[in-house]
């Protein structure tokens, strides 16, 4: 017996079955995007995550390197005493020597920076959906990248220069960055030395410190006087009457400039007479800045024994 198949029902026979085939497509082709989306936000948060643990470990060795010392330098590169002292993973150790530290975000490099009391971790190449989860620091300085942050600066890499301090200061939200971290590549994470994310507690902007200046611009903090003995009582002079004067105006300026009344000297003047190594670091102008302080420091001595000639007995 023959069965008989009507033409209009194999039609939409072969219909459903093309939309299910369709169907069929669409779903796969999503199961296949969804993946590839999600692959991708799972491999840049595990960048991130893997970038912030390093720059957490980094900085807390770095504070611990430099404990019993003042300051980082002045604009000193401290990128190879990281690496020296193995305060950086092996992951992000990079180069054809193994003298550069590098980060998981399209190849791009880390270099550390001494500034003052203080030290600044810079990341050339980093995407924006990067920075902009690494940036953010909150109202005690802390965040991702570790605590003790003073701000963060983002920008073009070369448009930028790290001795001006943070563009941005803690806190910084992540509203306050979606602009300049979709138009930069480099973030600058500026740590201070404490864990207290105060930048005014580092130093920036300068290439010596001039006399006078006890706060950033002096992270070493050099007793410097706001003015010298000679600027306040003129030159030293020879004659014995003219030099009792000068005696009695230097025990003034020192009062003054020093304080510290009835103190031994080395409270008084800061000290023994400074070396090099008092200002830690090479930089411009240090042998200048050395004879400045060494000056200062002849000159509170000076001040000092008048004091105790004059005043003291």
């Amino acid at each position: 017996m023959k069965h008989k198949i009507s033409l209009g029902f194999a039609a939409r026979r072969r219909a459903i079955s093309l939309i299910e085939g369709v169907l069929y497509l669409v779903i796969a082709l999503a199961i296949i995007v969804g993946g590839i989306v999600f692959f991708q936000q799972s491999q840049l948060s595990n960048r991130v995550t893997d970038t912030a643990r390093a720059a957490v470990g980094i900085s807390s060795q770095m504070r611990a390197l430099y404990q019993n010392q003042n300051v980082f330098g002045d604009n000193v590169d401290l990128t190879s005493a990281a690496l020296k002292s193995g305060a950086v993973p092996s992951n992000f150790i990079g180069g054809a020597t193994a003298d550069s530290i590098v980060h998981p975000f399209d190849g791009g490099s880390v270099s550390i920076m001494g500034i003052g009391r203080g030290f600044v971790m810079s990341y050339s190449g980093i995407t924006a959906p990067a920075c902009q989860r690494m940036a953010i620091i909150d109202e005690t300085g802390s965040g991702p990248m570790g605590i003790g942050i003073a701000g963060v600066t983002i920008g073009t890499s070369g448009d930028f220069d790290l001795m001006d301090g943070p563009s941005l200061t803690a806190p910084v939200t992540p509203e306050s960055i979606s602009s300049v971290c979709a138009n930069g590549d480099e973030m600058a994470i500026f740590y201070a030395a404490t864990v207290g994310g105060k930048f005014d507690d580092m130093m920036a902007g300068f290439t010596g410190p001039d006399l006078g200046k006890a706060n950033r611009d002096n992270p070493w903090n050099y007793p410097f006087p706001s003015r010298t003995a000679e600027q306040a009582c003129g030159y030293r002079p020879t004659r014995t009457d003219s030099f009792n004067r000068w005696g009695l105006c230097a025990v003034e300026w020192s009062y003054e400039e020093y304080g510290n009344a009835g103190q031994p000297l080395d409270v008084v003047c800061g000290g023994p007479r400074p070396t090099a190594d008092t200002f830690p670091g090479e930089f411009e102008g240090k042998a200048s800045l050395l004879g400045r302080a060494k000056s200062a420091y002849d000159f509170c001595v000076s001040g000092h024994h008048f004091r105790v000639k004059y005043r003291e007995g």
